[in-house]
């Protein structure tokens, strides 16, 4: 068994039927394998086709116009890889499977065996997973003296609803799912036909991060030093994932958990404030701190996840063989709770009859839930959700900005005025626009004055810039910059000097119908500006 050749009927899922490491569900495949190493070859070229295909398509999305439109381009994105994933990630593995392996039906093992403890701790699971990993970065922050002031903020309030959806059916239905049946039902289950569990873990664990290449360098652009942290992370990451898909022998766990953990990092955010010192080496630190995080994570929880499969994946005799004796008197006290034996007699196969609807139902019902989920735990205070690098040891400078949204209607020759009174910080810049539409000819044969507004900004000694169109629109933009530093109250006139008579093409000036006022919406900008003198300390800066 320790040369090249392997003996007859090697690898075939008859005969890993008889290993107890599979429990009674080992991988696909029906040929025998000869050749380990001619094996883990083929395997390969899977990987490498389906590297070189995602490749071009996350190129595509972060540099072709339509993926990288600031408005709609991020939605369109992620509802893209919604049939992107699946289709080029897991089309060309059942065609190389085929054609390459010479083996029929699919490549990947979808059971009903523990999926109903599968979807239940999926979800509780992903959940849990996601709280101690927060729990662990805060507090690791806190204890290392890196940062402190941590909060929850709530994403969504900021990215809106069509993006939040968008999100939740790409990470459930494409990320998760292609991700993990790709990753660990065939990458790992494939290569443990012919090497150690440990060896398939680490193997499909490391290609599981090279993966992720394509979007770390073409759409996400990250420097060399975080994509050195960023492939340690998915290499840890990764082999949490292949664990507990062997110890449960069920894709969907990992499907699960995979895409929740990816919705949450979008659906919540945390942020504190940092050293000065722990920032000036951004990308490192972050790298490292996040590494250590994920590492702690996942030795936290995988007890919990042994203690799962102890309780329900694995198969109960008296007498078990007690390598962890804390864990089997744990499932002897559970084993026959009421709870417990409904989970194992649907765990045998017998319910769920439609098994991916009730997986895909029962998840999705679990995804709502998390949205009022992040309005309640996540802070509405603005100051929170702002990144923003600033050192108070060399000084700073400070911009807040002031929106002003108005529409109405103005008779000719009236005007309104916005004003923002400001004694503390500077102005620095004030932007206008305002908008109208001419009204139509109200008979035939005559034609529409245009209408005539005219923008006035002036502060306390006089006017500082005007502007007038009859276009339909005026933008007005007044840079004062910080030498000016004016202090004062700037205002905003807006006048509609001309409503745009209608008169007559042909004719004298007595047939005409006069016009006495327009609408208008104008939207106005004041960002102000203050500077902070350097404290010659080490303080913590947002992030």
């Amino acid at each position: 068994m320790d040369g090249l050749e392997r003996p007859e009927g090697y690898g075939t899922q008859a005969e890993m039927m008889k290993d107890p490491r599979w429990n009674t569900v080992p991988p696909v495949g029906d040929r025998p394998i000869s050749n380990r190493w001619k094996f883990l070859f083929l395997i390969l070229v899977v990987f490498i086709v389906k590297l070189i295909i995602w490749s071009i398509y996350r190129w595509s999305t972060g540099n072709l116009a339509i993926f990288t439109d600031p408005e709609n381009g991020r939605t369109l994105v992620y509802w893209s890889s919604l049939f992107a994933k699946p289709i080029l990630q897991l089309g060309p593995v059942f065609f190389l499977w085929w054609y390459l392996f010479r083996e029929k039906g699919s490549p990947f093992r979808f059971t009903r065996k523990n999926l109903t403890s599968s979807i239940i701790w999926g979800c509780l699971g992903g959940l849990v997973f996601f709280i101690v990993a927060t729990v662990i970065y805060v507090g690791h922050m806190r204890v290392m003296g890196y940062g402190t002031d941590f909060h929850m903020t709530a994403g969504w309030e900021e990215l809106g609803w069509g993006l939040i959806i968008a999100m939740m059916f790409s990470y459930m239905i494409s990320t998760g799912p292609a991700e993990e049946i790709f990753s660990r039902g065939f990458l790992q289950d494939q290569s443990a036909r012919v090497f150690s569990i440990p060896m398939a873990i680490g193997f499909s664990s490391a290609l599981f991060a090279v993966g992720h290449l394509p979007i770390s360098i073409m759409m996400y652009r990250m420097p060399l030093i975080d994509i050195f942290w960023y492939m340690l992370i998915l290499i840890v990451m990764g082999a949490f994932f292949s664990i507990i898909y062997h110890w449960s022998r069920n894709i969907v766990l990992g499907i699960i958990i995979h895409g929740l953990w990816d919705w949450y990092l979008s659906l919540f955010g945390i942020k504190g404030a940092f050293t000065t010192v722990f920032i000036d080496n951004a990308s490192t630190n972050f790298g490292r701190i996040d590494f250590i995080n994920t590492v702690l994570t996942a030795a936290v929880m995988l007890p919990f996840f042994y203690l799962l499969y102890r309780v329900f994946w694995k198969r109960y005799t008296d007498g078990d063989d007690g390598r962890v004796r804390l864990f089997d008197d744990i499932r002897d006290s559970l084993w026959n709770r009421p709870w417990v034996k409904w989970i194992r007699t649907r765990d045998r196969g017998t319910w769920p009859r439609r098994p991916w609807i009730t997986t895909f139902t029962a998840v999705g019902l679990f995804c709502i839930a998390m949205l009022p989920l992040a309005a309640v735990v996540g802070t509405d205070d603005p100051d929170y959700k702002i990144d923003r690098y600033q050192d108070p040891m060399d000084g700073q400078d400070v911009f807040d900005v002031y929106d002003i949204h108005d529409f109405g209607n103005l008779n000719e020759g009236g005007m309104v005025t916005y004003e923002l009174d400001d004694m503390e910080h500077s102005m620095f810049s004030v932007n206008v626009t305002v908008e109208w539409a001419d009204e139509p000819a109200e008979r035939p044969g005559y034609r529409n004055a245009p209408d005539i507004f005219e923008v006035t900004v002036s502060d306390d000694e006089g006017v500082l810039k005007t502007m007038g169109g009859s276009g339909g629109s005026i933008d007005l933009d007044l840079n004062m910059g910080k030498d000016a530093l004016y202090n004062g109250t700037i205002t905003v006139t807006l006048v509609l000097t001309d409503a745009g008579d209608q008169s007559a093409r042909i004719g004298p000036g007595i047939f005409t119908i006069e016009d006495t006022s327009n609408d208008y919406a104008i939207d106005i900008e004041f960002t102000t500006w203050h500077y902070i003198e350097g404290t010659g300390e080490s303080p913590t800066v947002r992030w």
